[in-house]
């Protein structure tokens, strides 16, 4: 296809812009103030910074859950912290081996060839560290089972944090968590762009820039390269020209803007960022073709992620297993029918030579023995994240899975 009929396609109108303060000539000036608007309302105070950079929060006891700290090449990283969002209310004790991984609580003296990495799914964010799914499945194959995960991370972020510590080991057995949110996470060049100022973690990240037109996925590095870098983040002029031209505040700014009446005006210069053609939205309802477009550009960038992971552990003798989570609502929602979302990516792993586990089928399998309903049958595995009993179900699920994988089996299993 020819660039002009593409772009005919995707768009049909003069629109197809690809800068913010051009969407429309003569309202140039008006756009910009909504955006610099926008971008005021996420801007972070100087002491939030400060207490990024180090972490501090405050007493240990009196930090609210989880804490992030600055990290210049992964945006951020865990640090101690005693938080209030454990299970019936209860505090819930955050701390770290000197690798950063979790702390390890079942054979703390012995090499482990197992390392997980992924989000706050595999932290396991709001259970203490002896209720992680990783420490129930090495209390089981009697071996330890060293955490790697970050609350916010992208796939991709857990993708660079993977090659950054599998440095220090040869071969062994890598999980990659891939969490519902992670691939939208992928796009993220500034956290809070998307979840707003009340992010604990809304900052600066690596990210990925696709094209899914051309099949282009660039890899663009943390802009936040020392602790001085972050307070650029509190000058708007520095925040309007480094942002103006971001996908996801396109993406941002158009809904915001169309709200429940959105029109192709404000959609097709997303799409045009992104690559996303005409005839993969067509079909969708006007209201929910940003979600679609976002969704499609988000698991294309989780696909280049999942085959970067595939030629490291290839060419550093390891071994790959790639695990699928779900926040509560999108099991809901698999287990009341509806379509997966990422349907396309689950069919692109369907041949993979590795073990791929997508916890959504783990939860059907379970569900078909109760007679209570969704919410009730979900309620005690999830407290926002998973509690200490949806860990534990996630051990259980994936380990056959994992005894099958490794080689020599485990202990119990010889």
């Amino acid at each position: 296809m020819q660039r002009r009929e593409f772009f005919g396609k995707m768009i049909g109108t003069s629109l197809a812009v690809l800068s913010l303060d051009g969407i429309l000539e003569g309202e140039e000036s008006g756009f910009e103030k909504r955006v610099r608007e926008y971008l005021h309302t996420i801007t972070p105070s100087r002491q939030r910074i400060e207490d990024f950079i180090t972490g501090q929060y405050g007493p240990r006891d009196k930090r609210p859950g989880e804490v992030f700290q600055y990290d210049s090449e992964l945006g951020w990283v865990q640090h101690e912290a005693i938080g209030s969002t454990g299970v019936n209310g209860s505090k819930v004790f955050y701390s770290y081996e000197s690798d950063g991984a979790r702390k390890v609580i079942n054979f703390p003296g012995q090499s482990s060839r197992i390392r997980t990495y992924g989000n706050s799914f595999t932290h396991c964010s709001q259970a203490n560290n002896n209720e992680t799914w990783e420490e129930y499945l090495a209390a089981h194959i009697q071996e330890p089972v060293r955490n790697y995960g970050v609350g916010g991370y992208s796939v991709y972020q857990a993708f660079r944090r993977m090659l950054k510590v599998e440095k220090q080991f040869s071969g062994g057995y890598i999980i990659l968590n891939i969490w519902d949110d992670d691939h939208y996470r992928n796009l993220d060049a500034w956290r809070s762009i998307r979840f707003g100022y009340g992010s604990r973690c809304g900052f600066t990240l690596p990210h990925l820039r696709v094209d899914v037109a051309k099949r282009s996925c660039e890899q663009i590095e943390n802009i936040s390269k020392t602790p001085r870098d972050l307070y650029r983040l509190c000058d708007e002029d520095y925040l309007w020209q480094t942002f103006k031209d971001d996908p996801i505040l396109k993406m941002v700014m158009a809904a915001r803007e169309g709200g429940g009446n959105i029109s192709a005006a404000l959609i097709n210069p997303v799409a045009v960022t992104f690559g996303i053609p005409d005839e993969k939205i067509a079909d969708t309802e006007m209201a929910k073709k940003i979600k679609k477009i976002h969704t499609e550009a988000a698991l294309f960038a989780t696909q280049n992620v999942v085959t970067w992971a595939e030629e490291f552990v290839r060419d550093a003798g390891k071994k790959l297993m790639i695990m699928l989570s779900f926040g509560r609502g999108n099991v809901a929602k698999h287990l009341s029918g509806e379509s997966r979302f990422d349907q396309g990516f689950v069919d692109w792993l369907k041949d993979k030579p590795y073990p791929v586990i997508d916890m959504r089928d783990a939860f059907a399998a379970d569900y078909k023995r109760y007679k209570a309903d969704i919410d009730q049958y979900l309620a005690p595995f999830y407290n926002g994240h998973h509690t200490p009993r949806g860990n534990f179900f996630t051990a259980w699920a994936i380990k056959d899975r994992v005894v099958q994988w490794l080689n020599p089996k485990p202990l119990p299993y010889r």
